[in-house]
């Protein structure tokens, strides 16, 4: 199968963590032809959608996994699919380029018009038992108020990736009103504010769904002693477990929302028992469960997108 893999610059991609580098290692294993796509390379004319690719030999070595060749131009039609692996921010460069897939005559995955529809702080609203206590506004009288009902609050831009620019405010936080000011500009952008939950400190778990359902495995994210965030990208440790019961519950709800709206893979951010964001655009973590179980979820992942594509 021929694959588009749009993606930020390769040279910008870490091997040894990547899941879009995992996405492609395990195509190459299948036999697949895989190009590499960046934003600049979709061009959308009245025509129809071509896309400017370079075929890419990628191998299991971390240091030098990508061999790239010249650029070529080919109708969207060339490919069986293109996968979607854009990091965050979601700005107007993302924007854009998801207009433009939506011409595709290749299917695209994750689906560009539910990458729209289904931001990756606001879609958990949809699932207000299975949350904490949340708000999403640009009024900071509204946060500092909230911020005081529950004791504190973690603050977080709407468009972020990689635990950039969250914060845990402390109760009687005389930092809150600088912290609101910066994160939201002044007032003019939506931030989200959540309760704190303690059991953030045992680590978040990412919770895989691919096509609806619940990936058996998940990782949990432990932070650092000295930081509050278990992202990965922010120094969190890795580590693989089986699939919990309150984090299988979690999935199973959010999983008919993700098929309604195209998303065949999906990392479901859950603290203790409470979802706390649905990532859509780039999730990561693949590699990580596949070293330390053997268990190749990228695989899957593609699995499920060659039986959507029919091939």
């Amino acid at each position: 199968m021929r694959l588009a893999f749009l993606i930020d610059p390769p040279d910008s991609l870490n091997a040894k963590k990547d899941s879009s580098v995992a996405l492609m290692r395990a195509a190459a294993r299948e036999g697949d032809e895989i190009f590499i796509l960046e934003k600049s390379g979709i061009i959308a004319e009245p025509g129809g959608l071509s896309l400017v690719v370079r075929r890419a030999e990628v191998s299991e070595s971390d240091s030098e996994w990508l061999a790239a060749s010249e650029a070529e131009k080919f109708s969207s039609g060339f490919f069986g699919a293109a996968l979607l692996r854009l990091d965050p921010p979601l700005n107007s460069a993302f924007l854009h380029a998801t207009l433009a897939l939506d011409f595709s005559d290749a299917p695209v995955f994750n689906n560009p018009r539910g990458l729209r529809e289904m931001n990756e702080k606001l879609s958990i609203l949809n699932f207000p038992a299975l949350i904490p206590p949340t708000l999403a506004t640009a009024n900071p009288e509204a946060i500092a108020a909230f911020h005081r009902r529950h004791g504190g609050a973690v603050l977080k831009p709407l468009d972020g990736m990689g635990g950039r620019g969250i914060y845990i405010s402390p109760p009687g936080d005389r930092n809150l009103r600088g912290i609101l000011d910066s994160l939201g500009n002044g007032g003019r952008e939506a931030l989200m504010a959540q309760a704190y939950l303690p059991e953030a400190r045992a680590g978040d778990k990412r919770v895989f769904v691919i096509g609806g359902r619940p990936a058996e495995w998940m990782l949990a994210r432990v932070p650092r002693e000295d930081d509050h965030r278990g992202n990965l990208a922010a120094g969190g440790r890795a580590e693989a477990r089986p699939l919990g019961a309150a984090e299988r519950k979690i999935a199973e709800a959010v999983g008919p929302l993700l098929e309604k709206n195209g998303i065949v893979f999906a990392g479901l951010d859950v603290i203790g028992d409470k979802l706390t964001e649905i990532n859509i655009t780039c999730p990561t973590g693949l590699r990580e469960v596949r070293d330390q179980t053997g268990r190749d979820l990228a695989a899957e992942v593609l699995a499920e997108i060659r039986k959507r594509a029919g091939d």
